[in-house]
């Protein structure tokens, strides 16, 4: 799904590496039938369906089969341990099976002693995705303004209402569907990873099924507190300003961009008069025809914040910008970053509506935003979900979880959208756990430098505090590109 104006979302860029099959553990006894097939990349893995209801209170109506994969772990049967690793995705609207497949190699030393385990959520992937139809590719036309975008999202949730339920695509349906699961596969005990919106779902998981919880490793921590667009202003602007006063302790970049700040300040006020622009589409290649304001140009920055190296680009890309009048680079980079999210709309606003929207004050919003460079994105969302169903929410949801459950907790210091906050606030309540932070990172930390192995090292013997993190010591954020040749040598 392509987020323009509208839609910065939660979301986890991991490494791009596949792992492949390897022996399983013969002494399980899956309930369901289990086959050989090809995942992403070419992963080998052992896939199959559970049938539950989209009711599950009512248990009668439609039933929703849930896709699954599992990729076996890779060591010799006498290593194999019986709890494996569940892999939640972000979004919300990502599916597991399509997304981490790509990124396996990042668990490769879990996989070893561990079985892999990929749930699509239901109204994502082959789990009943809930796909727009009236979307090319799933995909936001950038070049549309925002009333004609919320339309498309209107029309998606009538022809979805054909089809499904959306009251019934809630978090904890969702973990009430990954327990079956874990029941149907007969593992007694799991351990889960959390990405993003995922940590949402794992704590969700925690809080519904404490007994059945070995481990949780939480990366980008989306908390209770946090609400879905409310803060998303302060928090880009934090990674924002982070980002400034790290250029100008950059020898280089200072030396290229001195003006960084203002620069950049000064973009966004050429921009109070919207401007057309032509862009090639990152995906298509097609020609995008546009008004650019500043508050679309200030999204398409809030998504560049999310990657530690869209982050080095983006000196460059304002400087360019402000002394050219040539915005093409920088808007090419956000729309690229958001059209790879992989997002089912249905699911997202199937969740985010029930579970965020109406937490949502306008005023409280209006406060946040009104101390940022970045646009009203609470109110639009708001907008969109004004015809979304909202499903029932449980009174727990949002409560401080309070747990011994070993658990580690990874965050990206300049995080956009998750920074380190929200995991400090989670912690609190976790007496068995850890929070390691990433100095200069953005969302999505469990790939970057010696972290694999801290994971595994975690997973394997629960204990956080016994974690020797002094390899993530030396870990630097990507250099800042000072020309488009790339950094300086």
């Amino acid at each position: 799904m392509k987020h323009t104006r509208l839609f910065p979302i939660l979301l986890l860029a991991l490494a791009l590496t596949a792992c492949a099959i390897g022996g399983q553990d013969e002494a399980r006894q899956p309930a369901i039938p289990l086959a050989t097939c090809r995942l992403n990349g070419g992963v080998m893995a052992q896939c199959g369906e559970l049938l539950v209801y989209e009711d599950r209170a009512a248990a009668a109506g439609r039933q929703i089969a849930l896709n699954i994969a599992v990729v076996p772990a890779t060591g010799s049967s006498n290593v194999v341990e019986d709890d494996p690793l569940f892999l939640l995705a972000g979004g919300p609207g990502q599916a597991a099976v399509e997304t981490f497949p790509l990124a396996l190699s990042v668990f490769a030393d879990v996989n070893r002693n561990r079985d892999i385990v990929l749930v699509d959520q239901r109204g994502t992937g082959e789990s009943n995705g809930l796909n727009c139809e009236v979307l090319e590719d799933e995909t936001l036309p950038a070049d549309l303004p925002d009333e004609q975008q919320i339309a498309l999202l209107d029309q998606c949730r009538v022809d979805l209402a054909e089809r499904a339920d959306l009251s019934l695509y809630t978090t904890d349906d969702f973990v009430a569907d990954l327990d079956d699961v874990r029941a149907a596969l007969d593992y007694d005990t799991i351990n889960l990873y959390g990405a993003s919106y995922g940590t949402r779902a794992a704590l969700t998981y925690m809080r519904r099924f404490p007994e059945r919880v070995r481990s949780v490793v939480l990366d980008s921590v989306a908390g209770p507190e946090l609400v879905l667009f409310l803060q998303m202003p302060q928090d880009g602007q934090r990674a924002l300003d982070l980002l400034f006063d790290r250029c100008a302790a950059d020898a280089g970049c200072n030396e290229a961009f001195p003006n960084f700040r203002a620069e950049y300040e000064a973009v966004l006020a050429q921009l109070a008069t919207p401007q057309p622009v032509t862009v090639a589409d990152p995906l298509s290649n097609k020609p995008l025809e546009f008004q650019l304001d500043r508050d679309f140009l200030s999204q398409l920055v809030f998504n560049s914040l999310y990657s530690a190296e869209f982050q080095g680009l983006l000196p460059l890309l304002v400087h360019h910008a402000h002394e050219t009048g040539d915005y093409a680079p920088l808007i090419v980079q956000g729309l690229a970053i958001s059209s790879s999210a992989g997002l089912y709309p249905g699911l997202l606003y199937a969740v985010a509506c029930s579970e965020d929207a109406p937490l949502i004050d306008p005023a409280e919003a209006e406060s946040i935003r009104a101390g940022t460079s970045f646009g009203d994105f609470a109110t639009r969302f708001q907008t969109i979900c004004a015809n979304w169903p909202r499903a029932e929410i449980a009174a727990d949801f949002r409560d401080p979880l309070q747990s011994d459950i070993p658990t580690l907790l990874l965050s990206g210091g300049a995080d956009p959208v998750t920074p380190p906050e929200y995991a400090a606030q989670v912690a609190a309540g976790l007496s068995n756990s850890r929070h390691i932070v990433v100095p200069g990172f953005g969302h999505g930390v469990v790939g970057v430098g010696c972290m694999p192995s801290l994971v595994a090292e975690f997973v394997r013997a629960t204990d956080p505090a016994a974690l020797d993190a002094a390899c993530l010591d030396v870990l630097q954020p990507p250099p800042f590109f000072v020309s488009f040749a790339g950094p300086t040598p």
